[in-house]
C-alpha cells in the first residue's frame, strides 16, 4: 500500500476535513511583508523591555525585602563608646495594658534609654515564662523576637520555639508558622550547623536529636545516657554535663565526637562566647557557685572575676557580642567583659527610665540602627 493511500484512509477513518487550499495563502498574506524588518523591530524593543523588567524586579525586592538590598546595613562590632545596648524588662502595670514588657536601647556611655515598639504579640508574651522571660533583639531582621538568641536561625530570618510538646518554626517577617515536631515533651536546645537540636529526658537520663527544618525529619545523634543532661547549642557544638560532676561534655556537630572537659569543683554552664566557648560558673560543695570563667579548647580557663561573690548565685543572662560578653542580673545590674577592659560593672539601679527587671537582649548596635526602630506608643 502506498504512503499516500494510507494517509487518505486514515483521514477518512478519523473524519478529517480536507484542508482549505487557500489557507496557506491567507496565512502568508497575514504576515509582515518585510519579515527582516519585523524581526529588527522586535530586537530593538528587547533591551528596553529587559531593562524595564530588571528595574521592576530590583524595586520589588527593595520594597518587600529592604534588608537584603542593603548588605552593609549593619556594621560589625560597634565600639563600646558608641554602643546602643538592646535591653528589656517589665512595663509599668496598667489596667488593660497591651504589653507586659518594655524593650529599647540603652546608651552605654550616657545611660539614656530609648524605648521602642517590640511588635511581640500578647499571645507570644503569654507563652513566655513570667518568672524568667526571654526576648532577643534579632539584629539581622531588625526585630524583637520572644525567644533566646540561639533559637534564632543563623540567618536571623526565622526562629524556633516550643508550644506545648511541639517545636514550631516561624518567619520573623511574615509570621508564617509551621510545626516541625509534635509528640512527647522535649528540651529545645537551639540551632547549630544549620540544624535544630533538642533532647528528650527520662528521669536522670537524656539523649540528643538533630532536626532538619527543611524536611522536618529528625535523627538521634546521641543515645539515651544515664545521669547526663544536654543544656545548650552553640555554633559548632552542643554542651551538657553529667549530673553532680565537675565535667562538661561537648558534642561536635561536624565530627559527631563527644569529649569531656574536667574542672575543679561543681559548675553551671551559663552561656557561650562568640567563638562557642562555654562560660561557666564555678564553685564547690561547701558554698554556692559564684566565680565566672570562660573555658577554652586547650582545657584552660579564663576567670572573669577575681572575687567569687561578684555574681553570686543570681540568675544570669549572658550575651556574646564579638570580643565582648554582656551579663545582666536582678537589681538592674549589667556587666561587660573584654580582654582589653576586664570586667566592668554598669550599675543602672538609679536609672529610673529603664524598665524593671532589666535584661540584656543582644549585642551593641549603632545609633543609625536604633533610628530605624518604630517608636513605642502609649
Amino acid at each position: 500500500m502506498s504512503e499516500e493511500l494510507l494517509i487518505r484512509r486514515l483521514k477518512a477513518a478519523l473524519d478529517v476535513a480536507p484542508a482549505d487550499p487557500a489557507l496557506r495563502a491567507r496565512v502568508i498574506s497575514s504576515l509582515p511583508l518585510d519579515r527582516h524588518h519585523a524581526r529588527a523591530q522586535r530586537r530593538s524593543w528587547a533591551p528596553a523591555i529587559a531593562t524595564g523588567l530588571a528595574i521592576a524586579v530590583v524595586l520589588g525586592l527593595a520594597l518587600t525585602n529592604p534588608l537584603r538590598s542593603l548588605p552593609n546595613r549593619h556594621p560589625g562590632n560597634v565600639p563600646l563608646s558608641e554602643c546602643q545596648l538592646p535591653v528589656y524588662g517589665y512595663a509599668p502595670y496598667e489596667i488593660d495594658a497591651q504589653t507586659v514588657y518594655e524593650v529599647g536601647f540603652l546608651d552605654a556611655s550616657t545611660g539614656k534609654f530609648t524605648r521602642v515598639s517590640s511588635r511581640i504579640s500578647p499571645a507570644d508574651e503569654a507563652r513566655m515564662d513570667r518568672s524568667s522571660p526571654t526576648i532577643t533583639y534579632d539584629r539581622a531582621a531588625e526585630a524583637w523576637v520572644p525567644v533566646r538568641s540561639n533559637w534564632v536561625s543563623p540567618d536571623g530570618m526565622s526562629y524556633v520555639y516550643l508550644a506545648g510538646n511541639g517545636i514550631h518554626i516561624r518567619s520573623v517577617w511574615s509570621q508564617s508558622d509551621r510545626v516541625l515536631l509534635a509528640g512527647e515533651p522535649v528540651a529545645l536546645l537551639g540551632w547549630s550547623g544549620g540544624l535544630i537540636y533538642y533532647a528528650t529526658r527520662v528521669a536522670y537520663a537524656s539523649d540528643l536529636w538533630a532536626l532538619d527544618a527543611k524536611t522536618g525529619k529528625s535523627r538521634q545523634v546521641v543515645p539515651m545516657q544515664s545521669m547526663s543532661e544536654w543544656w545548650i547549642a552553640g555554633p559548632t557544638a552542643i554542651w551538657g554535663s553529667p549530673y553532680y560532676s565537675g565535667k562538661i561534655e561537648r558534642y561536635d556537630t561536624k565530627t559527631h565526637a563527644i569529649s569531656a572537659w574536667s574542672t575543679d569543683g561543681l559548675i553551671e554552664l551559663v552561656g557561650l562566647d562568640s567563638s562557642g566557648n562555654p562560660i561557666v560558673r564555678r564553685g564547690d560543695r561547701a558554698k554556692p557557685p559564684g566565680e565566672i570563667a570562660v573555658m577554652h579548647g586547650d582545657r584552660s580557663a579564663t576567670s572573669l572575676d577575681a572575687a567569687d561573690d561578684t555574681f553570686g548565685a543570681s540568675d544570669l543572662t549572658v550575651v556574646a557580642d564579638g570580643g565582648r560578653i554582656w551579663f545582666s542580673a536582678p537589681g538592674q545590674r549589667l556587666w561587660v567583659y573584654s580582654s582589653d577592659t576586664g570586667l566592668l560593672l554598669l550599675d543602672q539601679s538609679s536609672n529610673r527610665p529603664l524598665p524593671n527587671g532589666l535584661v540584656v537582649a543582644g549585642g551593641c548596635v549603632s545609633k543609625d540602627e536604633v533610628s530605624l526602630q518604630a517608636p513605642a506608643t502609649g
